[in-house]
C-alpha cells in the first residue's frame, strides 16, 4: 500500500505541475519535487522491517516494479522543474539517490527472505554450517550438571548468543534438515546440561534470528558494501539537510519550511535508530564473537564493548500478582522493550468466561526492575514510553469478532475476550522439565514413536492412579480433548479457588489454569497457525456455548455456573461434549490432591502435541505478531532432540522403501528383458527348422 501511496502522490505532483503557469507555482512545484523524493525514502522503507507476513518476501518483483514506476514518475517531475527552477535541484537529487538504495535494499532483503531463497543459500552452505555446529557444541559438553540446576540464568549472555548463532534452528524448519548421530549426543548433552532459564535465552534468539531473517534487512545488510552504502546514505542525508538549512527560504511559507525540515530530520533519526538497532543485535553480537578473522584493533575494540553491554541484552524480571491484593506472587519476565526478543506474554481464551462476555483473568506486574532514569541513561526513552504504553493495551484485552451462531451452526472464533498476562518463569521450568525427562529415552526408536504421538495418554498411562482417564484422550479426537480438559480444568480451578484462602498457592493448579486457557486460546483465535490439529474445535465451542446459554441461564459469574455443572447430571445434557467433560470432572475427584498434577502433566503433553505437529511455516507467522509459547515448545523438543531423530528414522524408512522399490523394479526389468532375448532366440532357431519342412508332412 506505501508503495503506491507514494506512486500516487508523484503523479498527483506532476499532474499539478502540468497545470503550473506562475512563477510562484514553480517555485512551490520545486518543493513540491523536493517532497517527491521524501516519499520514496520515507514510504520505501527506510525502517529495518521489509515484510509483515511470510508470504510478503515472495511479492519482491511486484515491489521491484512499483520501485521503477516511482523512479520513472519522479524522473519525470524532475524534467518538468528542474528546466526552469534549480534552486532545491542538489537536495532533490541527494533525498532522491538515497530512497533509491533504500528501496533497493528493501528489495534485496525481500528476494534473499522468500523461502526458496532461503532454502537454496542453506543447503549451500551445509557442509560449512555442520563444521561449525559440531565446534560450537564441543564448547559446551564441558558444562557440569550443577548449570542445570536453580532459576537463575548462569550463562554469560555472549555465551548463548554465539550458541544460538550456530545452531541456527530455522535451517531445520526450512530444509526438513537431519542432525548427525554425533549431533544428536552432543545436543543431547548439553540439553541435559543447560538450565532451564538459559535454554529459554537460546530458544528466544534462536526465534529473533528467524524474525530478522524473514521480516527485516538482515539478510542484506550484513556485508561490507552494506555498510559503505549505510554510510553514503547517511552522509547524503546530512548534506541535503544543510544545503536545505543554508538555502534562502522567503519565498517559501512557514508552514511549508517546517514540514520540510520534519522530512529531513525524520530521515535523519530513522537512520540513528536503524544504526543503533543494529549496534545491539543479536547478529552484530553473534559476528563478532564468532568469526575466525584475525582481529584488528577495531574490531578488538567493538568486541569489548559488546561484552560490555552483555547485561544490557540480559532477562530482566519483576513480580506478578496472581489476583489483587494478594501475597500469591511469581516471577514474570519484564526484559525492556528495546532489548526484549518476544513478547514475553501468554494469551488466554475462556469458554465459560465468553458465556459471560468477560476477559479470562489478567494478571498485572509490579515492583519493576527497571526504571526511567535507566532509560534515560542509555538514551531509550522513547521505548520506554512505547513499553508503557503496549504493557497497557495488551493487558486491556483485544479485538475480534467473538461468538457467531449462523442458523442452527455456531462458532466460537476471534473472539475479543481475551487477556494477554506476562509469562510466569516457574512455568516454563515446570514445562522444560516434563519435556527433558522425556527426552532421555530418545534413544529407543519405539519410545521416540510414542512421545511424538502422545496427546496426554503417554503421561496418564504411565500413573497407576489416572488409567480410567485415557478413554478422555483416545477415544476423542484432539480438538475435541482440549475442549473436554479445558471444560474439566476451568470446573475444578473455580470450585477450589473457593475453598483455598487468598494467601494459598498451588503452583500445579495454577500452570493448568493458564495452559488450559492458552490452547483454548490457540483452536479459537489462532486456528490459522493450529489448522494442522485444530479440527472443528470452534464449531464444537459454539455448539457447547449455546448449550450453557440454554441450560444455566440464572448463572451469574463462573464460580457460580461451575457449582451449577457440577450438580447437573452428566446423562441429562443433550451436548455430548459438556457431557463427556462433566464425567471428566467427576472422574478426577478421585484422585483428590493428585488432580492437578496429573492435569499440569496432560496439559503439557497436549501443548507439546500441537508443537510438534504444527509446520515450521506456521510458526513462522507468529513471529511478526510477538511470537507464541508453541514456538518455544517446538524448538525445546528440537533441542531434545525428539523430533529430529523421529525425521531421521522417517528418512531411513523413506530410504529403504525406496530402495526396495527400485530392488523390485530393477528386478522386473531384468526378467522382462530376458523373456525379451529367449523369445529373440526361439525365434531364431526355429525358423530354419520350419523352412526345411516339406509341405505335405504339414497336412
Amino acid at each position: 500500500m506505501a508503495d503506491w501511496i507514494a506512486a500516487f502522490t508523484i503523479g498527483l505532483i506532476s499532474h499539478n505541475q502540468g497545470n503550473s503557469l506562475a512563477h510562484a507555482a514553480q517555485v512551490d512545484g520545486a518543493l513540491q519535487a523536493f517532497w517527491a523524493s521524501f516519499l520514496l525514502l520515507h514510504l520505501g522503507g527506510p525502517d529495518t522491517i521489509t515484510a509483515f507476513s511470510v508470504e510478503d518476501s515472495s511479492l519482491w518483483q511486484r515491489h521491484l516494479l512499483s520501485l521503477i514506476f516511482q523512479v520513472g514518475a519522479a524522473i519525470y517531475v524532475f524534467g518538468q522543474i528542474f528546466p526552469t527552477d534549480k534552486s532545491l535541484a542538489m537536495p532533490t537529487i541527494l533525498v532522491f539517490l538515497i530512497g533509491v538504495m533504500k528501496n533497493t535494499e528493501r528489495i534485496m532483503a525481500l528476494n534473499l527472505s522468500s523461502l526458496p531463497k532461503l532454502r537454496k543459500q542453506v543447503l549451500s552452505q551445509l557442509n560449512a554450517s555442520n563444521d561449525a555446529f559440531d565446534k560450537s557444541l564441543e564448547e559446551f559438553t564441558g558444562l557440569g550438571e550443577e548449570y542445570s540446576n536453580g532459576e537463575e540464568a548462569k550463562l554469560a549472555e555472549s555465551i548463548v548468543v554465539k550458541r544460538a548463532y550456530y545452531f541456527q534452528i530455522f535451517k531445520v524448519f526450512l530444509t526438513n534438515l537431519i542432525f548427525t548421530d554425533q549431533q544428536r549426543k552432543m545436543n543431547r548433552e548439553y540439553f541435559h546440561k543447560v538450565s532451564a532459564v538459559d535454554a529459554l535465552r537460546l530458544i528466544s534468539i534462536e526465534l529473533q534470528f528467524i524474525y530478522e531473517v524473514l521480516y527485516t534487512k538482515a539478510l542484506a545488510i550484513r556485508s561490507m558494501w552494506s555498510n559503505i552504502f549505510r554510510f553514503i546514505a547517511f552522509a547524503a542525508n546530512v548534506t541535503a539537510f544543510i544545503l536545505f538549512n543554508h538555502l534562502k527560504k522567503h519565498w517559501l511559507l512557514e508552514l511549508d519550511v517546517k514540514i520540510t525540515y520534519s522530512l529531513l530530520l525524520g530521515g535523519l533519526i530513522l537512520d540513528v535508530i536503524a544504526l543503533y538497532m543494529l549496534v545491539f543485535s543479536d547478529w552484530t553480537v553473534a559476528t563478532f564473537k564468532c568469526d575466525q578473522i584475525q582481529p584488528s584493533i577495531l574490531r578488538l575494540i567493538i568486541r569489548k564493548w559488546l561484552s560490555a553491554t552483555d547485561h544490557l541484552r540480559e532477562p530482566r524480571f519483576a513480580t506478578c500478582e496472581l489476583e489483587p491484593n494478594t501475597n500469591v506472587t511469581y516471577k514474570v519476565l519484564d526484559t525492556p522493550l528495546r532489548f526484549r526478543r518476544w513478547s514475553e506474554t501468554i494469551s488466554a481464551c475462556n469458554l465459560l468466561s465468553e458465556k459471560f462476555g468477560k476477559s479470562p483473568r489478567k494478571m498485572y506486574k509490579r515492583d519493576r526492575h527497571w526504571d526511567i532514569i535507566r532509560c534515560i541513561a542509555i538514551g531509550v526513552f522513547p521505548f520506554y514510553m512505547a513499553e508503557e504504553i503496549i504493557s497497557f493495551v495488551r493487558q486491556a484485552g483485544g479485538c475480534g469478532s467473538g461468538f457467531a451462531a449462523y442458523g442452527s451452526q455456531a462458532m466460537v472464533a476471534n473472539t475479543k475476550h481475551l487477556s494477554k498476562n506476562p509469562f510466569i518463569l516457574k512455568l516454563w521450568i515446570f514445562i522444560f522439565k516434563e519435556v527433558r525427562a522425556k527426552s532421555k529415552n530418545t534413544d529407543d526408536p519405539h519410545e521416540v514413536r510414542k512421545i511424538f504421538e502422545a496427546k496426554g495418554d503417554l503421561f496418564l498411562g504411565s500413573r497407576g492412579d489416572s488409567s480410567h482417564l485415557l478413554e478422555y484422550i483416545t477415544e476423542t479426537n484432539y480438538d475435541t480433548s482440549i475442549i473436554l480438559w479445558h471444560l474439566a480444568t476451568e470446573m475444578w480451578y473455580n470450585r477450589e479457588k473457593q475453598l483455598m484462602s487468598p494467601n494459598a498457592r498451588n503452583d500445579e493448579m495454577e500452570y493448568s489454569k493458564i495452559l488450559s486457557d492458552y490452547m483454548f486460546y490457540l483452536v479459537v483465535n489462532q486456528s490459522d497457525v493450529v489448522s494442522a490439529v485444530a479440527g472443528i474445535a470452534q464449531v464444537t465451542s459454539g455448539r457447547t456455548l449455546l448449550q450453557l446459554n440454554n441450560i444455566f441461564e440464572g448463572s451469574n459469574d463462573v464460580m457460580g455456573l461451575c457449582e451449577s455443572l457440577f450438580k447437573v447430571p452428566p446423562e441429562s445434557i443433550r451436548s455430548r461434549t459438556l457431557s463427556r467433560a462433566l464425567q471428566l470432572a467427576r472422574g478426577m475427584e478421585v484422585l483428590k490432591e493428585k488432580k492437578w498434577e496429573v492435569m499440569s502433566g496432560v496439559w503439557v503433553e497436549i501443548l507439546s502435541y500441537a508443537a510438534i505437529h504444527i509446520k515450521g511455516e506456521a510458526h513462522m507467522k507468529v513471529l511478526s505478531e510477538g511470537g507464541e509459547l508453541l514456538a518455544f515448545v517446538e524448538v525445546l523438543v528440537w533441542i531434545a532432540n525428539v523430533l529430529s531423530l523421529l525425521r531421521s528414522m522417517m528418512a531411513g524408512r523413506t530410504s529403504d522403501q525406496i530402495g526396495r522399490r527400485y530392488t523390485i523394479v530393477l528386478a522386473g526389468a531384468i526378467f522382462s528383458a530376458g523373456r525379451l532375448l529367449m523369445g529373440f532366440a526361439c525365434n531364431y532357431v526355429m525358423l530354419p527348422v520350419k523352412k526345411t519342412v516339406p509341405a505335405k508332412a504339414i497336412v
